[in-house]
């Protein structure tokens, strides 16, 4: 087994309730380069990089929003117990489903009321939300807030021990090696964001189909990875995320064979 351990404090500074930790810069550093690279992408297609950040802008709200909300409700008995805490995103604490289905909603909110198109639009966040979760899962690894199960028994895995007392995972895995999930994840996301990268010019003839390939990849990433992690079992032995994967993979496959279908339909008439 390789193991990582990380002795570091997650936490830079601290004044009063608010705090600076490696979280906060990681996470500040990821919104900032998705942005810039979806306004890049934007002018590629042709659309003005004023409007991609107009839209990007409300999607950045409604992700950061919607990450949040979905974190506090995968861990509810202990913001129920601490609910001053829910509001302080900047400690750490984020659902990624939350950040996609909020961000969404955001941009989906602006592009609407700019009465533009969203296929063009969905297909430009796409790559620029799998960068912009690899660099913040830079600041999860960080702080350990997605923090992998026990990996003791696998002697052939990359593997984290976290040992200050501001790590964010359970007491009862500190200092026990762990599986390195936000390493695993950061390696297929740029994995993913390769593929659609070399399949760029094929896929921009075909609007929409960048977005639901990125999101059945995401949801197949996230699915299979989740059984290295160690949160709440909701339903047929299957975590919270792995829930919401098999609804979004399975929601965009069907998108996918939709849209097809009325293409081929368009081209036949």
């Amino acid at each position: 087994m390789i193991t990582w351990t990380f002795s570091f404090d997650p936490i830079i500074a601290q004044l009063g309730p608010f705090q600076l930790g490696w979280h906060g810069i990681f996470t500040a550093v990821a919104v900032a380069v998705a942005i810039w690279f979806a306004g890049y992408l934007g002018v590629r297609i042709g659309i003005p990089q004023d409007v991609v950040y107009g839209v990007a802008g409300w999607g950045v709200v409604g992700g950061i929003v919607g990450a949040r909300v979905f974190h506090v409700a995968d861990h509810l008995e202990f913001y129920l117990a601490n609910p001053l805490l829910i509001p302080m995103v900047w400690e750490g604490g984020i659902a990624v489903y939350g950040a996609f289905i909020g961000g969404i909603i955001g941009g989906g909110i602006a592009a609407w009321r700019s009465h533009l198109d969203p296929w063009p639009l969905l297909d430009i966040a796409a790559p620029a939300m799998l960068l912009g979760q690899a660099i913040g899962r830079l600041g999860c690894l960080s702080n350990g807030d997605a923090w992998g199960s026990d990996a003791t028994g696998c002697p052939f895995c990359l593997a984290i021990r976290y040992t200050n007392s501001n790590d964010l995972l359970p007491a009862d895995l500190k200092g026990v090696p762990t599986y390195a999930y936000p390493v695993y994840e950061i390696v297929a996301e740029l994995i993913l964001l390769g593929i659609l990268w070399l399949l760029r010019d094929w896929l921009k003839v075909r609007p929409g189909l960048t977005f639901l390939l990125s999101a059945v990849g995401y949801a197949i990433v996230r699915f299979g990875l989740t059984f290295y992690r160690q949160e709440t079992v909701i339903i047929w032995g299957l975590q919270e995320a792995q829930v919401i994967a098999l609804v979004t993979g399975l929601l965009a496959a069907v998108l996918i064979v939709w849209r097809f279908s009325i293409a081929r339909w368009r081209f036949a008439t």
